[in-house]
């Protein structure tokens, strides 16, 4: 985040975890980029998901690792059967912690320069988390698409090319 809060640029995108990560830090980054474009954002994860929900995701890593991800693909829409890498147990696992602590407290933060993507059938960052992590960008523009909450790749490409 000090790396991106000093350098600014043209485009910064965000899609969930990611998007929260600049949704907390909006007050140092919003200001930085012409433009920015977050993909399911939220305040805090409990928003959308009860933390025993998320716990249980962890106790998952745990135990079946691959199964819990490849479960969590699928409840996220991502197509296909991706291919799994066991060096990314230890990292997702992470997150998980992550997610169960973080949250966006900081000040509104004026934010014209934000447009909020979110899929009207997302099933992990449902609509009050967004709405929540807009009322923390005033002048942040949402575009809903159809869609869960992997966003297809002509949708991802379109919204940061736009």
């Amino acid at each position: 985040m000090a790396a991106l809060a000093q350098s600014g640029g043209t485009v910064l995108a965000g899609w969930s975890t990611g998007a929260h990560m600049i949704v907390k830090h909006a007050a140092r980054l919003v200001p930085r980029f012409g433009r920015i474009v977050l993909f399911a954002p939220f305040a805090r994860f409990g928003d959308s998901l009860p933390g025993r929900i998320t716990r249980a995701m962890a106790a998952g890593m745990a135990a079946d690792p691959e199964g819990t991800t490849r479960a969590f693909w699928k409840n996220c829409g991502v197509p296909g059967d991706p291919v799994w890498n066991p060096g990314w147990a230890a990292p997702l696992a992470a997150g998980l912690t992550y997610l169960l602590a973080s949250e966006a407290t900081g000040a509104p933060v004026p934010a014209g320069n934000v447009t909020v993507f979110h899929g009207n059938a997302d099933r992990i960052v449902r609509r009050p988390a967004v709405k929540k992590a807009l009322a923390s960008l005033p002048g942040a523009r949402l575009t809903e698409f159809p869609g869960g909450h992997y966003p297809d790749p002509a949708v991802l490409g379109a919204a940061i090319s736009q």
